[in-house]
């Protein structure tokens, strides 16, 4: 076998006469035999992935949850007058509560910009738990704010931990899961999304009757019982198996991959799975000792540099198409549409309108 990974990246990987880094993208196996068919049947067969996939997917829902949350709680009685800057009568308030809902989106992307690097460093599975422990810092400063400057703090923080929830969150669903039905495990995660905006409406329905402002603290109390089972329960699950490949932890990936797949280490469609995979990482491990030969030391300068090269190959020749791609792809979702915006001031329309959703 491993005479025949050594074969496999000597094909996969190898500088052209130019000089210039070739992948030869042909399958390693050409005939692979499926785990199951594709689709919801699909998920039925591997059961032990999709649960946890749907467990990680818990990820989204937080962050649907927020957004539904502020959209209720920025037109209660109870809150404005707490918070009197982004009352109808203070002047400048429209300014100050696009400030209030703009910094969650700005702490998820310092998250989502740095979960990658800690992925990689300490894995999938911890990287949740570091997302949700900040996400969980966030929400108590929300839920004890008494003034703008710590709600704002306190927005700040949490929109960090989303950001990387929804950055990690996808990549280890997509890397636990059958190649057949990762598709349809994705999907969980938009599922999850608009499955916490959903949850946050009507528990905003029923504490809108509370008097005080637990009408609208417990609402930001609430949404860290999710982050919390999601960062206690996930201790519980596999390693992603090319997480562990890509550290050289080769025999705990089979191992790994055995349990997602519920299936012996020696069957036949694991074993082709756990050497495509573990082709992959060599072949990664090449690449960048090609492209960067003097940072592959250990060292944390190194490795600090080593990542922001990384980010600069997105745009050079050979990958600027896949990452127009991805920008594309991004760009025209639903993420960068007006509906956040017209979600998260809905209310506020609907009671200039003379129609209220409360």
């Amino acid at each position: 076998m491993e005479s025949t990974v050594e074969d496999a990246k000597a094909e996969s990987a190898s500088p052209d006469v130019r000089g210039t880094f070739v992948h030869h993208a042909e399958a390693l196996w050409t005939q692979r035999e499926p785990y199951g068919p594709a689709g919801l049947k699909g998920v039925t067969i591997s059961s032990y992935a999709a649960l946890c996939a749907a467990f990680a997917a818990l990820g989204g829902m937080v962050f649907g949850y927020d957004q539904g949350v502020v959209s209720v709680v920025l037109v209660m009685p109870q809150f404005l007058s707490r918070f009197t800057r982004v009352s109808e009568t203070a002047s400048g308030a429209g300014f100050w509560k696009g400030f209030l809902t703009a910094m969650i989106e700005l702490g998820a992307l310092i998250g989502a910009l740095n979960q990658g690097w800690i992925a990689d460093k300490i894995s999938r599975k911890y990287s949740i738990v570091v997302a949700v422990i900040i996400f969980t810092v966030g929400s108590i400063l929300q839920t004890a704010s008494n003034g703008y400057a710590v709600l704002i703090v306190g927005r700040l923080i949490g929109g960090v931990g989303i950001g990387m929830l929804s950055m990690v969150a996808p990549l280890y669903i997509s890397e636990i899961s059958p190649p057949e039905i990762r598709g349809a495990l994705l999907v969980l995660e938009e599922f999850s999304i608009v499955s916490g905006i959903v949850i946050a409406y009507w528990i905003t329905y029923g504490t809108r009757f509370m008097g005080g402002e637990w009408a609208w603290r417990l609402p930001f109390l609430l949404q860290m019982f999710p982050s919390t089972i999601l960062g206690l329960g996930i201790l519980f699950l596999p390693f992603s198996p090319r997480w562990l490949a890509s550290k050289g932890r080769d025999d705990e990936a089979l191992q790994s991959l055995g349990k997602l797949r519920q299936l012996p280490v020696t069957d036949a469609r694991v074993q082709q799975e756990w050497f495509d995979i573990r082709a992959e990482a060599a072949f990664h491990r090449q690449t960048s000792a090609i492209k960067h030969p003097t940072l592959q030391s250990k060292s944390t300068k190194n490795s600090i540099k080593l990542e922001l090269v990384s980010w600069s190959d997105c745009f050079r020749r050979g990958c600027w198409r896949r990452t127009h791609i991805g920008i594309g792809i991004m760009f025209f979702q639903v993420s960068w549409s007006p509906s956040n915006a017209i979600r998260t001031f809905a209310n506020k329309r609907y009671s200039n309108s003379s129609v209220s959703m409360l």
